[in-house]
């Protein structure tokens, strides 16, 4: 025969599970842990802080005559509204012209689906498919044009 506590401990874990599942703040919600401001660590396969590139002349767009290219921050906020923002500034130096300091955004929706984090920007027709890491840290890694990139929060 069961006593009056171990009745009402066994009642309390029936709907536990009911409670958590019903609640929009789930503690083990992927979503929600995927949520916030990561700081770049890995651009084109390069560590951050301050990733650089030597170019040659027709190797990078973005000096086409050649030049150098440092990386200097970037970022990628998801947001609870489904939508994220990434930034990254960074500054050129054409050979034998003066430096240039360059920020690209993108901007859209971005969906999650277990580990999987898909971007979208279709102004940029850009669309990216990551992965979430969820150790010590949150990790969000992705391969663009063959080139890896890292975005970590604490």
């Amino acid at each position: 025969m069961l006593t009056k506590r171990v009745r009402r401990l066994l009642g309390v874990a029936a709907v536990a599970p009911l409670l958590l599942s019903s609640c929009d703040n789930n503690p083990f919600d992927p979503f929600d842990n995927a949520l916030g401001t990561y700081e770049l660590s890995v651009f084109a396969g390069r560590s951050m802080p301050g990733a650089e590139f030597d170019c040659a002349p027709g190797e990078c767009d973005a000096v086409p005559n050649g030049g150098h290219i440092r990386i200097n921050s970037g970022s990628l906020t998801l947001y609870n509204d489904g939508t994220f923002v990434e930034t990254n500034n960074w500054t050129e130096t054409p050979t034998g012209g003066s430096s240039d300091d360059v920020t690209f955004t993108s901007a859209g929706t971005f969906d999650l689906n277990g580990e999987d984090l898909e971007l979208s920007d279709p102004a940029r027709q850009r669309f990216v498919q990551a992965t979430l890491e969820f150790t010590s840290r949150v990790r969000i890694n992705y391969i663009e044009n063959g080139d890896s990139f890292e975005y970590i929060r604490d």
